[in-house]
């Protein structure tokens, strides 16, 4: 029986982080869409590795390296064990988890264009199933903790390497990322 994600945003547990970018939005999708495959996660891969090497060993598809050929990400695209629940150009791409766990998960990149500057946001949606699936949480929250901001961070950061690459108006303000502050 397939299990709905339409309301993933409403699943109990989330966690996140955000960074902040001159980089034009169009170039951050860019990079948010190239996730996975031979390129990786951008950051901390050995703990990526670690969850998938453990999900490999009890049957999921944690090692498998799949990206859409030939074009940007669809709903249904299949981004390593993730698949694609939303990809709206250049604003959300959500991925459901498909490591076997004890409960539903989504990992949502939203990107707004904010006072000149482009903001990205990664948040993780859970729902856990029973007491085992809470303990699953609990037990990511201490790389959940640092992981989503480097996330994002890195994202701008290459957004910002494209952006440099491109032709620059005479004057034009130089390319930074930064982390979101409490404030947003």
């Amino acid at each position: 029986m397939a299990r709905d994600y339409s309301h993933y945003q409403s699943f109990k547990y989330k966690a996140g982080g955000a960074a902040r970018t001159r980089a034009p939005q169009d170039l951050v999708w860019e990079v948010v869409a190239g996730i996975g495959g031979e390129d990786r996660y951008y950051t901390m891969n050995y703990l990526w590795t670690v969850r998938e090497v453990m999900d490999a060993a009890v049957g999921g598809p944690g090692m498998r390296r799949t990206r859409p050929v030939g074009h940007e990400p669809r709903p249904g695209d299949h981004i390593d064990s993730w698949e694609v629940l939303v990809a709206d150009r250049p604003r959300r791409l959500a991925l459901i988890f498909g490591m076997k766990a004890p409960g539903r998960g989504v990992l949502e990149f939203d990107l707004a264009r904010l006072h000149g500057r482009t903001r990205l946001t990664a948040t993780a949606y859970w729902q856990p199933d029973g007491f085992s699936g809470l303990l699953y949480w609990r037990a990511m929250q201490p790389a959940h903790l640092v992981l989503f901001d480097r996330l994002t961070s890195e994202i701008c950061r290459r957004a910002e390497d494209r952006a440099r690459d491109l032709p620059q108006p005479a004057g034009a303000a130089a390319l930074t990322s930064a982390p979101e502050d409490a404030a947003g």
